[in-house]
């Protein structure tokens, strides 16, 4: 047993009908697909694929991995790459170069994400128009030369304006990768919640938010590289170079995108793909009663707005959002400045805190999936920061614990993943609401953190920033106290639709007996019409 009751944080797929009945097949053909699709059944430890699994479907998920998760995780590492470049590009020459004195680097990251957050809404729009196999490396492709022109801005305002044009295309990438984009009555998606079960989804969702992780440690890397190798080299500065590199990283991406991105589930196949495995990834998701996109109407806001998963989720995200401000790589490296550590090591140290985010990522995923439940790490998760925020704020303490507390600090990241998993089960009856609030996690929580970081997490207090980690210490008890009220509300869920399918089971019990009494009856009646019509016949020959 885990440390809280697995009914607890349970996946639906235990709950949800493993096999849909098909009309019986006049043929003899190959295994039917409902067959094919494994049903929970051993609680053994696993680390990849469920036990039963039958060898098709081990093959349809090695192909979606191959293709859908390595696209996922390239791209989301290159823009992850741009994101932390800036901080590295800042402290290994930019703030020298341009006479940055005050809060501009506040204020790069601040534009960026202005950016993607009015982005949120047209992106989403041309998703609805455009299949995400033509659009998103089309916005790939735009946003690699935005990244470049960086290279060449001369004042912070440039780098500003860049910033918001970068953010504002970047804004089609997180949601064409993590939910699903809908046009006329045709399902267009590439999501990681479209195409993998309940069960398979948070070590998924955490190797995806794990590339973007290792996308700061490889900037730290780079930047450390260029600084004591191409500094100066075509007389252009190490903090330029950083960002011609991230354009050359990303073009190829685009190409990767034009040949691997699938056609919409529910329209037809891919090249990688057949008919049949087609029509196993609709049937999988069937047993975990996943339900496609339909139509966008007038009802969906209703549905979206008075129901709790909106309210409380968006509200848990934000909390998150609000801890995962400070202590982060940047607000290390900068501590790391301040105590005169050379450029490289300012760069390299802070990507321990990455490293350790992406191990306990792994490893949480792979628990998660096994146990059917989330809850013991994201109480370990909010233990971990109460203890990072709470050493910063002493501030008095030797290097040692400074590091300690910066890195485990990390873990922060790992709840990510495990937010958007847990959306994705709660709201997998409604597909049109699931994407309406996956979509408001990411738009919500990142315009929270804009502002947030403005106010407590300003450049000019750096490296103590007094306000930033006793707000940061707040935030991390109010993510521990939101836990319960998130279990509450998934719980009452749970046993709502438990009861819900008691009742219909018994409606249709009642149906059932009700339609075989009507048969019975009128079985009888025919019966006696007969003998009626029979005596009168014998009557009619005696006469």
């Amino acid at each position: 047993m885990g440390f809280f009751p697995k009914m607890l944080g349970r996946s639906r797929q235990d709950e949800a009908p493993e096999r849909v009945e098909e009309p019986a097949s006049t043929q003899a053909p190959a295994p039917a697909q409902d067959a094919l699709i494994a049903p929970k059944t051993s609680d053994k430890f696993y680390f990849w694929t469920r036990p039963g699994t039958s060898k098709e479907e081990k093959k349809l998920v090695q192909k979606l991995d191959l293709a859908i998760l390595t696209f996922c995780c390239l791209t989301f590492f290159a823009k992850d790459l741009d994101r932390n470049n800036i901080n590295n590009a800042y402290i290994s020459g930019m703030k020298e170069d341009l006479g940055l004195n005050g809060n501009e680097l506040n204020w790069m990251v601040t534009w960026f994400q202005i950016g993607y957050i009015v982005g949120q809404i047209p992106s989403q729009i041309l998703l609805t128009k455009i299949s995400p196999r033509w659009y998103l490396p089309a916005a790939e492709f735009l946003w690699a030369f935005f990244v470049l022109f960086i290279y060449k801005c001369q004042t912070a305002e440039q780098i500003y304006a860049v910033r918001f044009c970068v953010g504002f295309i970047e804004a089609a990438s997180w949601p064409g990768l993590h939910f699903m984009g809908m046009y006329s009555s045709s399902r267009r998606s590439l999501d990681i919640g479209t195409w993998y079960r309940n069960h398979e989804i948070n070590k998924r969702s955490g190797i995806f938010t794990a590339s973007g992780i290792a996308a700061t440690m490889f900037s730290g890397y780079i930047q450390a590289g260029i600084y004591e190798t191409i500094d100066g080299h075509l007389g252009i500065r190490g903090w330029r170079w950083l960002f011609i590199i991230d354009f050359l990283i990303t073009c190829p991406m685009v190409i990767i995108g034009l040949i691997i991105i699938p056609n919409p589930l529910y329209e037809k196949s891919t090249w990688w793909m057949t008919e049949q495995e087609r029509q196993m990834c609709m049937k999988r998701l069937e047993a975990d009663n996943r339900q496609p996109l339909g139509r966008f109407d007038r009802t969906l806001f209703k549905r979206v707005l008075g129901r709790w998963h909106f309210w409380i989720l968006c509200t848990w995200f934000s909390l998150m959002y609000f801890v995962y401000q400070a202590p982060t790589t940047s607000t290390m490296a900068l501590w790391l400045k301040a105590e005169n550590y050379s450029v490289p090591d300012a760069n390299n140290l802070p990507t321990v805190y990455s490293a350790i985010s992406i191990v306990f990522m792994l490893i949480s995923g792979t628990y998660n999936d096994w146990r059917g439940s989330q809850v013991e790490s994201v109480v370990l998760i909010c233990m971990t920061q109460i203890v990072s925020e709470a050493m910063l704020v002493a501030w008095n303490i030797s290097k040692p614990a400074h590091f300690f507390a910066y890195y485990i600090a990390g873990t922060i990241q790992s709840l990510f993943p495990v937010i958007v998993s847990w959306t994705h089960r709660v709201c997998s009856a409604d597909a049109e609401e699931r994407a309406i609030v996956i979509g408001a996690l990411n738009a919500i929580g990142l315009a929270q953190g804009t502002w947030w970081n403005q106010v407590f997490v300003p450049t000019v207090e750096a490296p103590r920033f007094y306000r930033g980690y006793r707000a940061g210490l707040a935030a991390s008890l109010a993510l521990t106290a939101w836990l319960p009220v998130v279990m509450w509300f998934t719980r009452r869920q749970e046993r709502q639709e438990k009861n819900q399918g008691i009742q219909s089971q018994v409606v249709e019990g009642s149906e059932q007996d009700t339609e075989e009494g009507r048969a019975s009856l009128e079985k009888r009646r025919a019966s006696t019409n007969l003998t009626e019509q029979d005596k009168a016949n014998e009557v009619g020959i005696v006469m």
